[in-house]
Protein backbone atom coordinates (compact mmCIF):
# COMPACT_ATOMS: atom_id res chain seq x y z
CA UNK A 1 0.00 0.00 0.00
CA UNK A 2 1.46 3.33 -1.01
CA UNK A 3 1.19 6.28 1.29
CA UNK A 4 -0.42 9.54 0.28
CA UNK A 5 2.62 11.42 1.58
CA UNK A 6 5.35 12.46 -0.85
CA UNK A 7 8.97 13.61 -0.49
CA UNK A 8 9.56 17.13 -1.77
CA UNK A 9 13.28 17.79 -2.31
CA UNK A 10 14.38 21.40 -2.09
CA UNK A 11 17.76 23.04 -2.49
CA UNK A 12 20.53 21.58 -0.39
CA UNK A 13 19.73 18.98 2.23
CA UNK A 14 16.26 20.29 3.12
CA UNK A 15 13.48 17.73 2.58
CA UNK A 16 9.83 18.26 3.41
CA UNK A 17 6.81 15.98 3.33
CA UNK A 18 3.54 17.01 1.73
CA UNK A 19 0.23 15.27 1.32
CA UNK A 20 -2.62 15.74 -1.10
CA UNK A 21 -4.67 18.86 -0.44
CA UNK A 22 -7.96 16.95 -0.50
CA UNK A 23 -6.97 14.27 2.01
CA UNK A 24 -9.05 15.60 4.92
CA UNK A 25 -12.01 16.37 2.67
CA UNK A 26 -11.94 12.88 1.19
CA UNK A 27 -11.73 11.26 4.59
CA UNK A 28 -14.63 13.27 6.02
CA UNK A 29 -16.77 12.65 2.93
CA UNK A 30 -16.11 8.91 3.06
CA UNK A 31 -16.91 8.86 6.79
CA UNK A 32 -20.24 10.65 6.26
CA UNK A 33 -21.21 8.34 3.39
CA UNK A 34 -20.30 5.33 5.49
CA UNK A 35 -22.40 6.60 8.40
CA UNK A 36 -25.39 7.06 6.11
CA UNK A 37 -24.95 3.60 4.60
CA UNK A 38 -24.67 2.02 8.04
CA UNK A 39 -27.55 4.05 9.47
CA UNK A 40 -30.03 2.51 7.01
CA UNK A 41 -29.69 -1.10 8.30
CA UNK A 42 -29.35 0.16 11.88
CA UNK A 43 -32.66 1.98 11.53
CA UNK A 44 -34.26 -1.02 9.81
CA UNK A 45 -33.21 -3.42 12.60
CA UNK A 46 -34.10 -0.87 15.34
CA UNK A 47 -30.56 -0.64 16.66
CA UNK A 48 -29.33 2.37 18.59
CA UNK A 49 -28.63 5.51 16.54
CA UNK A 50 -25.00 5.69 17.66
CA UNK A 51 -24.25 2.23 16.19
CA UNK A 52 -23.71 3.64 12.71
CA UNK A 53 -21.28 6.28 14.01
CA UNK A 54 -19.37 3.71 16.06
CA UNK A 55 -19.08 1.32 13.13
CA UNK A 56 -18.00 4.12 10.77
CA UNK A 57 -15.36 5.16 13.30
CA UNK A 58 -13.53 1.96 12.46
CA UNK A 59 -12.82 3.57 9.09
CA UNK A 60 -11.23 6.54 10.85
CA UNK A 61 -9.05 4.17 12.88
CA UNK A 62 -8.01 2.44 9.66
CA UNK A 63 -7.06 5.78 8.08
CA UNK A 64 -5.12 6.69 11.23
CA UNK A 65 -3.18 3.43 11.02
CA UNK A 66 -2.46 4.08 7.31
CA UNK A 67 -1.12 7.53 8.20
CA UNK A 68 1.00 6.03 10.98
CA UNK A 69 2.41 3.42 8.59
CA UNK A 70 3.17 6.09 5.99
CA UNK A 71 5.03 8.23 8.53
CA UNK A 72 6.95 5.18 9.76
CA UNK A 73 7.90 4.42 6.15
CA UNK A 74 9.14 7.97 5.65
CA UNK A 75 11.07 7.87 8.92
CA UNK A 76 12.79 4.63 7.85
CA UNK A 77 13.73 6.14 4.49
CA UNK A 78 15.04 9.27 6.22
CA UNK A 79 17.11 7.22 8.68
CA UNK A 80 18.59 5.08 5.91
CA UNK A 81 19.43 8.16 3.86
CA UNK A 82 21.26 9.98 6.64
CA UNK A 83 22.72 7.07 8.65
CA UNK A 84 26.16 7.31 7.00
CA UNK A 85 26.30 11.06 7.57
CA UNK A 86 25.36 10.63 11.23
CA UNK A 87 27.98 7.91 11.71
CA UNK A 88 30.68 10.09 10.13
CA UNK A 89 29.79 13.01 12.38
CA UNK A 90 29.79 10.73 15.45
CA UNK A 91 33.21 9.31 14.52
CA UNK A 92 34.62 12.81 14.01
CA UNK A 93 33.29 13.91 17.40
CA UNK A 94 34.78 10.88 19.15
CA UNK A 95 38.12 11.42 17.39
CA UNK A 96 38.24 15.03 18.58
CA UNK A 97 37.24 13.98 22.08
CA UNK A 98 40.01 11.38 22.24
CA UNK A 99 42.49 13.94 20.97
CA UNK A 100 41.49 16.40 23.71
CA UNK A 101 41.85 13.71 26.37
CA UNK A 102 45.26 12.69 25.03
CA UNK A 103 46.50 16.29 25.06
CA UNK A 104 45.21 16.99 28.60
CA UNK A 105 46.79 13.73 29.90
CA UNK A 106 50.25 14.65 28.49
CA UNK A 107 50.33 18.12 30.08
Amino acid sequence: MRSRLHWIHSKGQHVSVERGSTYLGETVAKYIVLVVLLYIPAHFFHWENWTAFAAASLYLLWELSRMNDALAELADIWNEQYRAKQEAERDEYLRKRRGERGQSGQS
